[in-house]
């Protein structure tokens, strides 16, 4: 009976972990593609409202957004002043770590402080609140 030394067994550890990693491989690849497929999903609609949006109704024409690519958010009401994030999937842009300032208005309706997520069909971007209520609209400017 033969027996195997330290150098033979050494051996055959590395032609095992290089069949491993050789399969593991594999499987990266295909997470890879769908991570490559959604991010191609997010950027299309991500890339579709990276600008500036107002509002073109009377008593709303100062309120306005601005998405930068990198999802970064700020915007005004035309009194207060807002920050924060956004991030889009296919369908839906998510507002996150909004904050506003807080200046009493005259005349001003403040809706866009209670923006939450929004939709897009070409050149309209249509808040909703928390509550998923449309409060208002936006047009590419």
């Amino acid at each position: 009976m033969r027996t195997v030394g330290r150098i033979g067994r050494s051996a055959i550890g590395l032609v095992i972990a290089g069949a491993i990693a050789t399969a593991l491989s594999g499987c990266v690849s295909m997470d890879a593609a769908e991570d490559a497929r959604d991010d191609a999903a997010e950027t299309t609609i991500a890339s579709e409202v990276v600008g500036t949006w107002k509002a073109e109704e009377a008593g709303d024409v100062a309120a306005e957004l601005t998405f930068e690519s990198g999802g970064a958010l700020s915007g005004s009401d035309g009194c207060n002043t807002l920050t924060g994030r956004w991030e889009a999937d296919e369908t839906r842009i998510e507002f996150d770590d909004v904050a506003i300032t807080q200046k009493e208005c005259i005349g001003i309706e403040p809706w866009l402080g209670r923006l939450d997520e929004a939709t897009l069909s070409g050149d309209t971007l249509t808040i909703f609140d928390e509550a998923e209520t449309q409060i208002g609209t936006l047009h590419r400017s």
